[in-house]
């Protein structure tokens, strides 16, 4: 699970333009890094492509609004 939160970190640093080091599991995509729809879904392709992870569906998405839940969904999508 540390090597996906890291993994994640990289990937949000890059497209938020923010340090790794400040992302934490609590950040909140919306609230602490001014995320909109557009840069979900630019979020979610990077997952999909740095996971392997196939297509996230809407309804998944909807349910990731912080870090910590990214990394807990990725880590449930891996163990299948």
């Amino acid at each position: 699970m540390q090597d996906i939160f890291e993994r994640m970190q990289k990937i949000i640093s890059e497209q938020f333009s923010v340090d790794a080091e400040t992302v934490t599991e609590d950040t909140s995509f919306e609230e602490d890094l001014g995320a909109d729809s557009v840069d979900l879904v630019e979020l979610v392709m990077a997952m999909e492509d740095e996971f392997k992870i196939g297509e996230v569906r809407e309804e998944e998405l909807a349910a990731l609004s912080t870090v910590g839940d990214c990394v807990n969904f990725l880590t449930k999508k891996l163990e299948k």
